[in-house]
């Protein structure tokens, strides 16, 4: 540590709560804002700690270990670091008693706590301050959550967007007014009317995505909107935007639909014939990547050679023809075109087959929950263990002042344990409070994955384009392979999948299964959630 005569120094922490955050920015970001408040104060940054995020059921000293060599760092060196920068205090201690033990033994080292983005200190008022925002940081983060999204509800009810409009349509701008928003979003006047006629013939088979991207081109879109039109924003606004055209507006949270107040640009039975088409369950001329002819392509593979399976429509004689085909020239398969409704026939038919049945979809959830209050049992034995430890700890502090009064300990030695200790104590004791913060929401993702699963041919058509890869791999993580004449075959299935293809009413072993099987359920549990998130945009109808 450099030792400039007048220079106040500093430590700066950053913590993120678990190992996904580590992955992103947030440490990175935390350090960028508390060197630049170091820099504005004139702080000597001596080190800076970086808590790397443990899993919340590790409550050791481990869970904090860099928080623990933190408040070291300042006891080593004692009354020559000022400083102990944290973004906010809630990367601090999680509830207000912690909160100021901790800053009282940094007191003791002559340092003192700063947060970056709130307003604390010494003064009256700046502890008043530090008080109120350590007691809010109990609160979870779902309660400023749902501060926000009760007003965006709201707005939903009355039939208004809260978000900015799709396009076609003009943002009135009344949040950055600063005003609530009374009307709804008008008509753009030159875009409106020419997405309008690309909608209404698309519902009549008039075009693909790519030849409505040229078409819409041809009539004035790129003047409109200053960039021309490709197939991806014709994906957009036959999917994600679909229901807003045909004025609904989708809750996000709940997946209710409300009849919007702004103007439509087609008819609800318009949109029913555009999901239709895309959906593969009408006709019409698609032929780009995501054909809605071939619903199929690219993911069902050839049971020979195990590629992707491609698609064409020939003509002949005036008919229009629909194959699936391997397009592998080596293969055996390689010429041998399969009918577009023999090869979906099957595929619905083995989706069918797969589907789990409500007995075992009751049977599951029971055991899955049954499961999970298992595992917060073990939670509270964790509990129970770092309470222990907090009892050593105190057992180990109670020791060092008996060695002290003993003559063991000359008063240099009784400070330092005593201070090392104490910085243990106030360690296990933010783990301890930090246990149970956040906790996965089971019940709410069997709920999700419960909705998919029961009808899984319908949601599979039903999803848009982008998303079939990642439906696909929550029920064939290794992909299926289809033989003309031969089917599906016995493709490997997802944990849950698999499970129902051995469940024969027999609850007592699906439980031994369910046990066996609990981390790779656990985790598709939670992908299911995360699918659920990402098409709630899209096709809400898919929560239903």
């Amino acid at each position: 540590m450099s030792n400039v005569p007048g220079l106040m120094k500093g430590v700066i922490y950053t913590r993120v709560s678990s190992d996904e955050q580590v992955k992103g920015t947030s440490l990175e970001f935390q350090e960028d804002l508390c060197r630049k408040y170091c820099e504005q104060k004139g702080v000597e940054v001596a080190a800076v700690f970086r808590e790397e995020g443990e899993t919340a059921k590790d409550l050791s000293l481990n869970n904090r270990k860099k928080f623990l060599e933190a408040l070291e760092f300042c006891r080593k060196y004692k009354n020559q670091i000022q400083n102990f920068v944290v973004l906010r205090v809630d990367r601090f201690a999680r509830n207000t008693e912690d909160h100021f033990a901790v800053r009282k033994i940094l007191l003791g080292y002559g340092t003192s706590l700063h947060s970056v983005t709130e307003p604390i200190g010494n003064k009256p008022a700046e502890k008043f301050i530090e008080t109120v925002l350590a007691g809010a940081a109990e609160y979870d983060n779902a309660i400023r959550k749902q501060r926000c999204t009760d007003g965006m509800m709201s707005r939903i009810n009355q039939g208004f967007l809260p978000w900015q409009p799709p396009p076609g349509y003009d943002c009135l701008n009344s949040k950055k007014r600063g005003e609530k928003k009374t009307e709804p979003d008008p008509p753009n006047e030159r875009l409106f009317p020419i997405i309008q006629r690309g909608l209404k013939e698309f519902a009549q088979g008039m075009y693909s995505q790519v030849e409505l991207a040229q078409a819409m081109n041809k009539w004035g879109f790129e003047n409109a909107r200053g960039i021309k039109c490709y197939p991806q924003f014709v994906d957009r606004i036959l999917g994600k935007y679909l229901k807003h055209y045909a004025g609904i507006i989708t809750n996000p949270w709940t997946g209710k639909d409300v009849d919007g107040l702004h103007k439509p640009m087609i008819t609800k039975d318009e949109m029913y014939q555009i999901m239709l088409i895309r959906s593969g369950k009408a006709r019409n001329v698609a032929r780009n990547k995501y054909n809605s002819d071939f619903p199929l392509r690219r993911t069902v593979r050839c049971g020979v050679c195990m590629n992707l399976l491609t698609a064409s429509s020939p003509r002949s004689k005036g008919n229009k023809y629909f194959y699936y085909h391997c397009k592998n020239s080596q293969c055996l398969m390689y010429g041998k075109s399969i009918p577009k409704l023999d090869l979906e026939r099957d595929f619905l038919v083995y989706l069918e087959r797969i589907t789990p049945k409500e007995d075992f979809l009751a049977v599951f959830r029971e055991i899955v929950l049954d499961s999970w209050k298992d595992d917060k049992q073990l939670w509270e034995l964790e509990a129970k263990k770092c309470a222990r430890q907090m009892e050593i700890v105190e057992t180990k502090k109670k020791r060092i002042y008996e060695m002290r009064e003993d003559g063991s300990y000359t008063k240099e030695e009784f400070i330092e344990r005593k201070e090392a200790v104490e910085n243990e104590i106030a360690t296990v004791k933010i783990s301890l409070s930090e246990a149970r913060i956040e906790e996965f929401d089971v019940e709410s993702s069997l709920t999700y994955a419960a909705s998919f699963i029961r009808d899984v041919g319908r949601q599979w058509f039903d999803l848009p384009p982008q998303l079939r890869q990642k439906f696909q791999k929550l029920v064939f993580p290794e992909g299926i392979a289809y033989l003309q004449n031969e089917g599906f075959g016995n493709p490997n299935l997802s944990a849950i999948y698999e499970l129902n293809r051995r469940f024969a009413d027999k609850q007592s072993h699906l439980v031994a299964q369910v046990r066996a099987s609990w981390k790779p359920i656990m985790q598709e549990l939670k992908a299911w959630h995360d699918l659920q998130l990402e098409i709630a945009p899209y096709y809400p109808s898919c929560q239903n």
